[in-house]
C-alpha cells in the first residue's frame, strides 16, 4: 500500500496539542483498574501513610493521582499546593524543603533510579500523623532493586494497588476517551477495526491515537479504516528500527 505521507510532508505539521482530561469523571473504571481506583478513594482512611499504585505504562497512574489530589483539596477549608514531582528529581538539596512545607506529596514513576537516601529521608519524615505520600511506578515496590537493604524494607511496607493490563471494556473506553480528547468522531468499524488490529496494551492505544490524529491532520482527512491501517504499519515500523538502536 502506498504511504499516506512521506517526511516532506510531515515536516509541515503544525497543530495545537489535544487536552487531556484528568477529571474524576473522566476516568475509566474497569475490572483492570478498580482496585487502584478504590484505593485512592479510601483516602484518609488508609491503613499506612502512603500508598503506592502500579502498572503498565499509560495506564492512567498519572490520572488517579490527580483525582487524589483533588479528593484533599475538597476535603479542606480553601486549597493548598500539592506537589506532584518525578521520583528522580528528589535529592538531599530538595528533600528538606518538601518535608518542611508539604504535608501531601505525589511522587510519580519511582524507580531504581533514584537518589535512594533523600528518598529514605522522606519516607521517615513523613510516616507521622497528619503526612500522605502516593506514590506510582511500573514494577509493585517489592520488584525495584533497591540498594539500602533500610529503605527497601520501609518500601515494602507500602500497600500497593495494581491497574493490570486493559480487558476489552477498558480498551473499548480508552480508545473513545483518547479519540474524545482530541475531538475526534469515529465509527463503530473504526473501533472495531482497531480492537482487532491493533497491540493490547495502554501505551501502544495511546501511541497509535496520536498517530492516526497526525496522519489525519497532515491531509486534512476524517479518520479512516486506512488511515488507522497505515498508522499501525508505522508504528510497527519504528518498533523494528528499536530493535536496532
Amino acid at each position: 500500500m502506498k504511504s499516506l505521507y512521506n517526511d516532506k510532508t510531515k515536516q509541515y505539521l503544525l497543530k495545537f496539542a489535544s487536552k487531556t482530561y484528568l477529571g474524576e469523571e473522566d476516568f475509566l473504571v474497569t475490572e483492570c483498574n478498580k482496585l487502584a481506583y478504590k484505593a485512592i478513594k479510601l483516602w484518609p482512611y488508609w491503613s499506612h501513610f502512603a500508598l503506592d499504585i502500579f502498572g503498565p505504562r499509560s495506564c492512567g497512574k498519572s490520572h488517579l493521582t490527580h483525582i487524589w489530589v483533588n479528593c484533599i483539596q475538597r476535603s479542606l477549608p480553601k486549597p493548598i499546593e500539592i506537589p506532584i514531582i518525578q521520583a528522580h528529581s528528589i535529592n538531599m538539596k530538595n528533600v528538606n524543603r518538601y518535608i518542611n512545607n508539604y504535608n501531601y506529596l505525589a511522587i510519580e514513576d519511582l524507580s531504581a533510579d533514584i537518589n535512594e537516601e533523600a528518598l529514605f529521608h522522606l519516607y521517615n519524615a513523613y510516616n507521622t500523623a497528619e503526612h500522605f505520600i502516593l506514590f506510582n511506578s511500573e514494577q509493585p515496590l517489592a520488584k525495584i532493586p533497591f540498594k539500602l537493604p533500610d529503605l527497601r524494607s520501609r518500601l515494602n511496607t507500602i500497600p500497593t494497588a495494581e491497574i493490570a493490563m486493559p480487558d476489552d471494556e477498558m480498551l473499548t473506553a480508552l480508545i473513545a476517551k483518547l479519540f474524545n480528547d482530541r475531538q475526534i468522531i469515529i465509527s463503530q468499524e473504526i473501533l472495531d477495526y482497531i480492537l482487532k488490529n491493533a497491540e493490547r496494551s495502554f501505551n501502544y492505544i495511546s501511541r497509535l491515537i496520536e498517530e492516526i490524529d497526525d496522519i489525519s491532520w497532515v491531509y486534512g482527512r476524517t479518520v479512516s479504516i486506512p488511515i488507522v491501517r497505515e498508522a499501525i504499519k508505522n508504528l510497527s515500523k519504528n518498533q523494528q528500527l528499536d530493535l536496532f538502536i
